[in-house]
């Protein structure tokens, strides 16, 4: 039960009085009927109920959430759900990705080859490269090494600076 002595969303669109052991009432708040109304429409109050009481306090919200969010997705696609949400943004993705890819190709024939390189490191790391590279600091070379084996991780070389 709510603490406003209001029904819980679930009891109150079910019209059942709410008590202490309501399973809904932390996850249903009275106001937002709406949220437990497309959950209910989906998937149904008893399976929901089923699905509560078999897992533990600690993975209910999350369950709440994602059984919410997945029944608004089946009310606005009943044939894909989420799944074609998800679709939709992976080939959004993959377009942005070759619009990207196009653009630093464009950029490479303006100023060069190196368009298309990664970005260099920050200075911070470039000086800790640096630092690691100098024979006066054997300790933090040591602290270099990979734990399985005994080959010392690649080190960073700053880039060259030539002037044009």
């Amino acid at each position: 039960m709510s603490s406003s002595n209001s029904p819980c969303a679930a009891c109150k669109i079910q019209r059942r009085k709410c008590t202490q052991e309501c399973v809904f009432a932390p996850y249903f708040p009275p106001d937002n009927p709406q949220r437990f109304a497309y959950v209910h429409k989906v998937f149904g109050a008893s399976n929901v109920a089923k699905l509560l009481n078999e897992l533990n306090a600690a993975q209910r919200e999350d369950a709440v959430k994602s059984l919410a969010y997945e029944a608004e997705a089946r009310l606005r696609d009943p044939v894909y759900g989420c799944v074609g949400l998800i679709s939709i943004l992976q080939h959004r993705l993959k377009q942005l990705q070759t619009e990207l890819n196009h653009a630093k190709k464009e950029l490479a024939s303006y100023i060069g080859p190196h368009a298309m390189l990664p970005p260099p490191p920050p200075p911070l790391l470039r000086r800790l490269a640096l630092s690691l590279s100098s024979p006066s600091k054997p300790r933090l070379r040591r602290m270099m090494f990979s734990a399985s084996t005994t080959k010392e991780l690649p080190l960073l070389t700053p880039p060259s600076t030539t002037s044009p």
